[in-house]
């Protein structure tokens, strides 16, 4: 999601014009540059489960709130406003989807919140929800996002921890989807003028995911199967400008790498996170991921979705640092082709 941007990237031309003679690495006249200092990367986990639900058209989310008391928002009361004209044809036969922002302006702060379905049109119980909110304290205005606490979710009855899904006991599974959420880069002092700001914006890449249960292990790629790319004001438009500029550091070539080992519920959680990219040096990575399979089956028996969220961040040897902070969806090939008759 495209949240905030740290600055104005007018600067970018200039930027290009001393790409060829930066700096930044060399010596000069006063001598050489101090070390670059690798900041400290603490990834968050980031939590998806909360309640929803999905009846005659109308979705509500509970959002937890500081004092532990949910705030919740549904489609009729709390609507700003709603769309599906943008939204991509469901991968799912017989399925439709929609989009909604919400907004509950309460005494106690404001929540913004983002949230797509895709449901069964010819069954409603049938239904995955996501999203992502913001809860501002009072008083604060909505373009104010560091004062906001973020959150995001992924909620369905396939998805219910209290029905696991009946993993299989043998062989493997792919899954192919997406993921989306928050890019942020920090730059160091090999961009010029650039050096020691910050830019964040809304990001959408393809993912893959293999699960072998025969181990009791999932692995996974964001950036594997295409590029990771911008979607500045996807979601959240009036918190962050639709179609905002591009960052001067794009998120295109980061390939983000996942390892974990799957519960008997169907669940994983793990820091087994690396990140790459073909033209900067990555010198430290570390994350969080954690998800959920379907307890859906496809046509081949292997459950038929697997979600989840992550928090990466990465460092790079000119002090620059990057963050991707989303959450995934992504579906066997059985589920998303119908099987021949």
């Amino acid at each position: 999601m495209n949240f905030q941007r740290g600055l104005v990237v007018a600067m970018a031309g200039v930027v290009l014009t001393l790409g060829a003679c930066r700096g930044g690495e060399v010596a000069d006249e006063a001598g050489p540059l101090p070390p670059v200092e690798i900041p400290t990367l603490t990834p968050e986990s980031q939590p998806f489960r909360t309640r929803t639900s999905f009846a005659n058209g109308v979705l509500s989310i509970d959002v937890p709130t500081p004092n532990g008391q949910p705030r919740t928002l549904d489609t009729v009361q709390d609507l700003e406003f709603t769309w599906a004209r943008f939204l991509s044809r469901p991968v799912q036969p017989n399925h439709s989807s929609r989009e909604w922002l919400l907004v509950d302006n309460h005494y106690d702060g404001r929540v913004l919140l983002y949230a797509v379905v895709s449901w069964n049109a010819t069954d409603s119980t049938d239904y995955l929800a996501a999203g992502w909110w913001l809860l501002y304290p009072p008083d604060v205005p909505a373009w104010a996002i560091e004062s906001a606490t973020r959150g995001v979710f992924l909620d369905g009855p396939e998805l219910d921890p209290a029905n696991p899904p009946d993993l299989p006991v043998t062989g493997t599974a792919t899954y192919v989807g997406g993921m989306g959420g928050l890019y942020t880069y920090n730059y160091g002092r090999a961009w010029g003028e650039l050096a020691e700001s910050t830019e964040v914006t809304e990001f959408a890449g393809p993912v893959s995911l293999t699960a072998d249960f025969d181990q009791n292990r999932i692995t996974g790629c964001l950036g594997c199967p295409g590029p990771i790319e911008t979607a500045p004001g996807r979601h959240l438009a009036p918190a962050v400008p639709w179609g905002a500029d591009d960052p001067a550091a794009l998120p295109a070539g980061y390939d983000v790498h996942f390892a974990a080992s799957i519960g008997a519920n169907g669940a994983f959680e793990d820091i087994a996170v690396t990140v790459d990219h073909p033209d900067r040096t990555i010198v430290d990575s570390a994350g969080t991921w954690r998800g959920q399979f379907s307890n859906v089956p496809d046509v081949d028996g292997a459950p038929r979705r697997v979600v989840g969220s992550t928090d990466v961040l990465f460092a790079e040897h000119d002090g620059s640092h990057g963050r991707f902070t989303g959450i995934f969806d992504a579906l066997t090939p059985a589920t998303t082709t119908p099987p021949e008759r």
